[in-house]
């Protein structure tokens, strides 16, 4: 752990109790009636005419219900967008979610996902103070925060989050060409730097975004095109309502392209199900990297399902599921509570 990081904020015998009730909160979501919930595959971070995109919302709309999308939240800057005018049809089997992007000095970027209305920039002298006041505006909306792209500009190090409270979601991999998510070895990768956040007892789940801005012209990695980074999130239904808990109580999978079956949680075990990719002359192949602590690697898998049974040290459990073709998925950490043994 780095020699700047704050102790965890609860105390010993609090966090061990704190630990154990979510971890079997987590068992029980896990294991509610298979047929009760459904995937519903999503984008969080989506720019429009409306602030710095080439489309308009129904275009851009229209282009994720076409490409197999349930839901999206358009996140223009310091621009709110009524979906009212355009999520018209309720047979559709997509719903549009009210956003902006909080768009703030010091390129402190913080999506607000489910607000009713819109967030000015804040104000603040330091990253952490316009952070937390982001943070801040979009709670008292009901909506979950979401950190955006730490190395863009190489904006915020994890010395500027740990204080942060009532954080929710964090960027950690993006379709956007110039937000430099893998870090340059002197500066963490922003998967890094959740494991550093979640190590220090930090409450916060990783997403993966399009941060799309381009809809016209060529398709190309040095423009922010949209189809490549998303998360898929686990709900009983496709209401504004169940996906913004969904997001907020971590219940999803953020993905580049790896798809998952199923992802099951109990107080002993995390187990996660890979999809199979479609038949073909040289078909993918995959492994399920277990990770705790400090981002330490606790196990790697090539089996499917792959399980990983907890021992009582490892503080949090999580799974990077990497394809042979460079496709990642990555699922939320489950709290392991402390093994009584030790």
């Amino acid at each position: 752990m780095c020699a700047t990081m704050q102790p965890f904020r609860l105390a010993p015998l609090a966090l061990a109790l704190a630990l154990a009730l979510a971890a079997l909160a987590q068992s029980v979501t896990a294991q509610r009636d298979a047929s009760a919930v459904r995937w519903y595959r999503g984008n969080l971070h989506t720019h429009t005419i409306n602030s710095d995109g080439d489309s308009s919302p129904y275009d851009v709309m229209g282009w994720y219900k076409r490409h197999g999308y349930q839901f999206l939240v358009l996140t223009d800057h310091n621009t709110f967008t009524d979906p009212a005018p355009y999520d018209t049809n309720p047979n559709d089997n997509f719903l549009l979610v009210g956003g902006e992007e909080i768009t703030n000095a010091k390129t402190v970027h913080v999506n607000a996902l489910g607000i009713s209305r819109v967030i000015p920039a804040q104000s603040g002298g330091t990253a952490t103070e316009l952070l937390q006041a982001s943070i801040d505006a979009v709670r008292a909306q009901n909506g979950v925060p979401l950190i955006n792209h730490p190395n863009y500009g190489w904006a915020l190090t994890v010395k500027d989050m740990l204080p942060l409270q009532r954080t929710g979601l964090l960027e950690i991999a993006s379709g956007h060409p110039l937000v430099n998510h893998a870090g340059d070895g002197a500066v963490p990768s922003t998967e890094q730097m959740w494991d550093q956040l979640l190590s220090a007892g930090m409450r916060i789940f990783a997403v993966a975004v399009d941060d799309v801005h381009n809809f016209r012209e060529e398709f190309t990695r040095d423009r922010a095109n949209p189809g490549r980074a998303w998360v898929v999130a686990r709900a009983t239904a496709l209401t504004r309502e169940h996906i913004v808990a969904s997001l907020n109580e971590g219940n999803f999978y953020a993905s580049t392209g790896v798809a998952l079956k199923d992802i099951r949680a109990t107080t002993d075990s995390l187990t996660v199900d890979v999809e199979p990719p479609a038949a073909s002359g040289s078909p993918s192949r995959f492994r399920v990297v277990f990770i705790g602590r400090e981002g330490r690697v606790l196990s790697v898998a090539n089996d499917n399902p792959a399980r990983y049974a907890f021992t009582g040290t490892e503080l949090y459990v999580r799974a990077r599921i990497e394809d042979s073709n460079g496709l990642r998925a990555w699922t939320q950490p489950v709290l392991v509570p402390r093994s009584s043994n030790r």
